[in-house]
């Protein structure tokens, strides 16, 4: 099962990663509360409702013990999820996926949910794009960065705004002793939301610790900018589990 992030839609975010681990793995992706096909349900968002989402949706399909694939904030709700549902997940990779933010951090999402309401997606769209990829891809790729810019435009500022604050309050240090599946942390050298040091963190609080990729002149949106290294990772990780289970 594949999470996107805050702003992000499953076709925008995990197009080409969907379509190369699909002809191994039986992939699921949707879009979060507030984004893409889904419902614009009224704010405020809490954490608990997309990890509640997340489970009605697996339930829905009868996926006894998926492996959990999030970037960003999907990265979080994976965690989240595999914490409060241990026997529940085969195995989870988080994709600069944060579990708590700095105190900067923490304003600064509150800020941006305060701008695109009053101002709109416009606003912020091409800044957040810009902090979360490596110039090395806006220079080589320029098409690739506006769709990203375009993605992050097309959001409902309401919904947009929610999910922002419910990041602003994120914790996630409290729950993550009780994750119990593999998990695979993957973030690019250049991650602003996820740095090395925040990956360090995570990885000690995880009680069967983590396996650790960094990716090279890549930052937030590795989804995007790196998609095949991505995909190279996940394959890997989750082929180890399948081996493991057999």
């Amino acid at each position: 099962m594949l999470v996107h992030g805050l702003g992000g839609t499953s076709a925008g975010i995990w197009a080409s990663v969907a379509d190369e681990l699909g002809d191994e793995l039986t992939v699921v992706t949707y879009d979060l509360r507030g984004t893409g096909g889904s419902e614009r349900a009224p704010g405020p968002y809490s954490l608990d409702d997309f990890v509640g989402d997340l489970r009605a949706l697996a339930e829905d399909l009868d996926l006894a013990r998926p492996a959990l694939v999030g970037h960003s904030f999907g990265g979080s709700i994976a965690l989240a999820y595999a914490a409060r549902y241990p026997a529940g997940v085969s195995a989870v990779v988080s994709v600069g996926g944060p579990v708590v933010l700095p105190e900067q951090g923490q304003k600064g999402m509150r800020d941006r949910a305060e701008k695109v309401e009053s101002e709109g997606m416009a606003s912020v769209a091409e800044t957040v794009a810009t902090n979360g990829t490596a110039p090395s891809f806006r220079e080589r790729d320029a098409a690739g960065f506006e769709a990203l810019v375009a993605i992050l435009a097309a959001n409902d500022p309401a919904a947009y705004a929610a999910t922002c604050r419910v990041l602003a309050d994120l914790d996630l240090r409290p729950e993550l002793g009780r994750v119990s599946a593999p998990v695979l942390l993957v973030a690019g050298d250049r991650d602003g939301v996820v740095p090395a040091a925040a990956g360090d963190e995570i990885e000690a609080a995880l009680p069967n610790g983590a396996r650790r990729v960094t990716v090279e002149d890549c930052g937030h949106n590795l989804t995007v900018e790196r998609p095949e290294v991505l995909v190279d990772e996940v394959r890997s990780f989750l082929r180890g589990r399948i081996a493991a289970q057999a």
